[in-house]
């Protein structure tokens, strides 16, 4: 496992690369711009509030994308440096952020939590004073101080608690230890110091608690949190229970489980190397040395066996206490239940039961008797209403009345072919053209015809010239 003083070396260089390839600081001019002097916020509020907002996201971005939870402003400046220069007056801008509240003290924060559990200010508060060197600075921006981003650590904060939520399939897989802890989050690259913020912050929201080793009553502040053996952590959506001494024994039997597995581990990589030994013993013809190595080989198989049913029984252990939880919890669940229903069950009684429900019965009754009654009435009205009437008279008159409606229909229709027909033939233009569907008259009905025509003409009054002509015309055709 990496020390913390690997994992802030890391990650220093991961935020001095992060910060170095922003594009604002690749553009000289726009990183001088940047690293100048901040104006008041009262002579030049835009130039102001750009500033600010740009070192805002840049101290958010590299927390983010680094895992940067606790910094200095030493640290900062460090991270800010591009090609040997670094913003000089950065300790004016920590001093707005603190202003705003944007950042604050890592001392300050831990008191307006107002913690006075003695699990934490000793366990937790004094042995994170120790290795982080907190003391009470004479300015704001002094280069050793310690500062967080609030926002920053709670979100991280509930990563933690999500991530552990993930590995808890079991009533027993909510206590683990503090060093299993640290594995499970190996990549996250944090510190102890930070890892034990965010369980800070998971206890005030009653999602963890500490199990310290309770041989060691009196803490000093040399022990560096070594104290802390594990963690219980709350099931979603619910409060962490109160620590009792079965937590240890899970705890105990869990940490006995993978050292004897780590030592099975172990086991096996010797009994591999000797089994090769004695093969090249073997080939050279080294019987004794070979014979020494198979005596060592079966006593480390001897040991491997032993510690392999050691790990199985401390295995079948942890299963029946998860079983045992289990039933524990269904029991509370019933009695829970139990309780609950004989509470509902006074409030009810037998006689009252009994009662509403003959009251319903009779309710029921009452009500078909009445429904009864209504439908024989009616009945009885639509009978005398229907006395005199002939119905074989009825059923012939609606007949008539079909017939007839029948008749007009067929009129109505009629006359409005006829309508149409003589709206069609008044909507056709006149023509001269020849119709074969007149008759072609004969030779004697011809001179008729011309005769009728002549005395047409000599009694009629003079035509027009232009008449004149169409006479002529039509006298020639």
């Amino acid at each position: 496992m990496n020390n913390d003083k690997e994992i802030n070396s890391e990650k220093s260089k991961r935020a001095i690369n992060h910060f170095s390839n922003k594009k604002e600081i690749k553009n000289s001019d726009r990183r001088g711009i940047l690293f100048s002097k901040l104006p008041s916020q009262q002579l030049n509020p835009d130039r102001y509030d750009n500033l600010m907002t740009f070192w805002n996201n840049s101290l958010i971005d590299i927390s983010k994308s680094c895992n940067i939870l606790i910094f200095t402003p030493k640290l900062l400046s460090t991270y800010f440096t591009v090609e040997n220069v670094s913003p000089i007056y950065l300790p004016l801008i920590l001093n707005e952020m603190i202003k705003t509240k944007f950042i604050v003290k890592y001392e300050e924060y831990i008191k307006d939590y107002g913690w006075s559990k003695w699990v934490w200010t000793k366990m937790v508060v004094q042995p994170f004073q120790y290795y982080t060197g907190l003391s009470t600075p004479n300015t704001e921006t002094e280069k050793n101080v310690k500062f967080i981003l609030p926002e920053m650590i709670k979100d991280k904060a509930e990563q933690l608690y999500q991530h552990q939520l993930k590995n808890m399939n079991s009533t027993t897989d909510n206590i683990i230890s503090y060093i299993n802890l640290e594995k499970s989050i190996k990549d996250w690259y944090i510190t102890r110091e930070e890892l034990d913020l965010l369980l800070l912050v998971l206890f005030r929201d009653s999602k963890v608690l500490i199990l310290t080793n309770n041989k060691i009553k009196n803490i000093n502040n040399n022990n560096n949190g070594e104290d802390r053996i594990g963690i219980k952590f709350a099931f979603d959506g619910e409060k962490v229970q109160p620590i009792q001494e079965t937590d240890f024994g899970i705890l105990k039997l869990q940490t006995t489980y993978e050292t004897l597995k780590q030592q099975e581990s172990k086991l096996l990589t010797d009994i591999e190397e000797i089994s090769n030994t004695i093969k090249e013993s073997i080939r050279i013809k080294q019987k004794n040395h070979a014979l020494l190595q198979l005596k060592k080989k079966k006593l480390l198989e001897s040991i491997l066996e032993k510690r392999a049913t050691a790990s199985t029984n401390i295995h079948e252990i942890l299963f029946s206490i998860e079983s045992a939880k289990s039933n524990q919890q269904i029991i509370e669940s019933l009695c829970t239940g139990v309780s609950t229903l004989k509470k509902v069950n006074q409030e009810i009684s037998v006689d009252q039961v009994d009662s509403i429900l003959d009251d319903y019965q009779d309710a029921i009754t009452n009500q078909r008797e009445i429904d009864d009654a209504m439908k024989s009435g009616f009945n009885s009205v639509e009978s005398l209403s229907s006395a005199d009437i002939d119905e074989d008279q009825l059923e012939k008159e609606l007949d008539q009345m079909l017939q007839d409606h029948l008749t007009l229909e067929k009129e109505e229709k009629q006359k409005q072919k006829q309508i149409e027909k003589e709206k069609q033939q008044q909507q056709q233009p006149p023509t001269s053209q020849f119709n074969p569907n007149l008759p072609i008259p004969l030779k004697n009905e011809e001179d008729e015809l011309l005769k009728e025509l002549e005395s047409l003409s000599v009694t009629s009054n003079p035509l027009p010239k232009q008449d004149e002509n169409k006479q002529k015309t039509s006298e020639l055709i």
